[in-house]
């Protein structure tokens, strides 16, 4: 029997034996003591588990302290202890207390509060997770995990053991689904029924869940798995329209090579910051950047300035909102990464892209500061230009021919213009994707007139419907993670064979 997939949030094809996974399990319940020595326990082991992942997931580091930093929480630990001693088990303790928390965030009017929801969800499963700690998840074999709803702190955790993943519920913008892109890791919606070690063969090139695979659907998996294993991760030709990478490490950059992009179109330079106890000297930054400029070997390589601010905090800067104030208020910082990124710019390849500009007088600001800290030195000249992420840039976009090249970040300018979170920016796009293309064409008609480069870098470009979408009004440049080539040629042969 073979189903359709509902909806397909991180392409690939595989075939193996299903586990059910249920967070719902029933508890026997013990004295008041031993429940809170339980919980003690899952929260030591969650910490410990914690440890391990960050040394092993550096590009995580930023993501997996916070959560540590939630598991130890004070309020946490109260409302856990207070449920315990009214009777309630320590599972349903933990649901208690961070149902508390959760609440909270929902009704708040914070759109980056509402968004931390998730967060404290898979805070909450990771407990639960460690409270349970059964022999299921001990086991070593591959397998198709069959979850409600999956969180990080699964997906992190048993990373190399997954092959696919069939969730009931999720969104294409959320940690679990970014991170599956990033792994290869399919990832479905389906609301068929499975069977505890099922065999089964995902397939989203052609929308199928296999139910029962035959012997001969097995071998014909192996046959085209094998064959597909030569090209399946590498661009094909695609004329002139650049594939581009979305990268955060210079460990991406293997992929990018690899799968034979045309160059980097962001580099998030914060997160070689995040995670530190003090930043990078000049000289350490100097090394990073110089390694992947020459792993580029004369390609264009473009470093976004450290976007920093709202969801994305470090200790030793001084950062509210995203936006040029983090390069007032941290000039040091700022100056020191400008220096070595000019002083790596060894083959004339690099751009530098400024985040959050909101008008002309912000670019023109950065931009004469970046002038004056190469001439000083006397660096190679780079490139410069700005994310065009604000509604104030949008709306004022004829203000930009100063800019050598413009790269759309939709993830903020979504939220932005129709008030919405990230996750409902991609799940919902198709309700407001007419209007947004209405919005660009005269930021594509202005970039035509003044010769400006333009692309984009946000989460819609690894939409294969939006990604069409862009095609149409003109936008040839898109910017997305490495493991979304296969999107951009299946978006590109479609495009061309209309």
């Amino acid at each position: 029997m073979k189903t359709a997939i509902k909806e397909v949030l991180s392409n690939g094809y595989v075939l193996g034996k299903i586990r059910i996974f249920s967070d719902k399990e029933v508890y026997k319940k013990e004295s008041a003591q031993i429940e809170w020595e339980r919980f003690v326990k899952a929260k030591q082991d969650a910490i410990h588990q914690i440890e391990q992942l960050k040394q092993n997931n550096a590009e995580l580091s930023q993501y997996l302290t916070a959560q540590e930093l939630m598991v130890d929480d004070p309020g946490l630990n109260k409302g856990v202890k207070k449920a315990i001693e009214e009777g309630k088990s320590v599972a349903d303790a933990i649901l208690c207390a961070m149902e508390t928390y959760i609440d909270g965030l929902k009704n708040s009017s914070s759109t980056y509060l509402q968004e931390r929801v998730a967060d404290l969800e898979d805070v909450e499963q990771r407990l639960i997770f460690s409270l349970m700690n059964d022999e299921k998840n001990q086991e070593n074999e591959p397998y198709i995990l069959v979850i409600d709803t999956l969180y990080p702190s699964y997906l992190i955790s048993h990373r190399e053991n997954i092959l696919g993943v069939i969730i009931r519920q999720g969104g294409y913008t959320s940690h679990s689904a970014i991170l599956c892109r990033m792994w290869d890791i399919p990832l479905v919606i389906s609301e068929e029924e499975f069977v505890e070690g099922q065999t089964i063969i995902i397939d989203t090139r052609k929308n199928l869940i296999n139910h029962c695979p035959t012997e001969q659907d097995q071998k014909e998996f192996q046959e085209i798995k094998e064959e597909k294993s030569h090209y399946e991760k590498k661009a094909i030709d695609h004329g002139d329209f650049l594939f581009l990478a979305n990268v955060s490490s210079n460990t991406d950059l293997k992929k990018v090579i690899q799968y034979g992009f045309d160059g980097i179109g962001l580099y998030r330079t914060e997160f070689i910051f995040m995670n530190q106890k003090e930043a990078y000297t000049f000289q350490q930054q100097y090394e990073i950047y110089r390694q992947a400029v020459e792993m580029m070997k004369g390609k264009w390589i473009c470093f976004r300035t450290f976007d920093i601010g709202d969801d994305k905090q470090i200790p030793y800067m001084v950062s509210f909102k995203k936006g040029i104030e983090n390069y007032k208020n941290n000039p040091i910082v700022f100056i020191n990464q400008v220096k070595a990124l000019l002083k790596a710019n060894v083959y004339g390849t690099m751009k530098i892209m400024f985040p959050m500009i909101a008008s002309r007088e912000e670019f023109l600001y950065l931009k004469r500061w970046v002038l004056k800290i190469r001439e000083e030195n006397h660096y190679n000249m780079v490139r410069l230009g700005m994310m065009l992420e604000t509604k104030e840039a949008l709306e004022h976009i004829q203000d930009f021919d100063c800019v050598d090249f413009i790269s759309i970040g939709t993830n903020d300018l979504t939220a932005e213009i129709y008030k919405i979170n990230r996750e409902m920016a991609l799940n919902s796009f198709e309700e407001y994707m007419k209007d947004l293309i209405q919005r660009l064409k005269p930021v594509v008609e202005f970039c035509e007139k003044n010769h400006i480069e333009l692309s984009i870098c946000g989460e819609l470009a690894s939409v294969r419907k939006a990604a069409i979408e862009f095609y149409k009004l003109g936008i040839k440049n898109l910017s997305v993670a490495p493991s979304a080539i296969q999107m951009l040629n299946l978006t590109y042969t479609d495009f061309i064979s209309k």
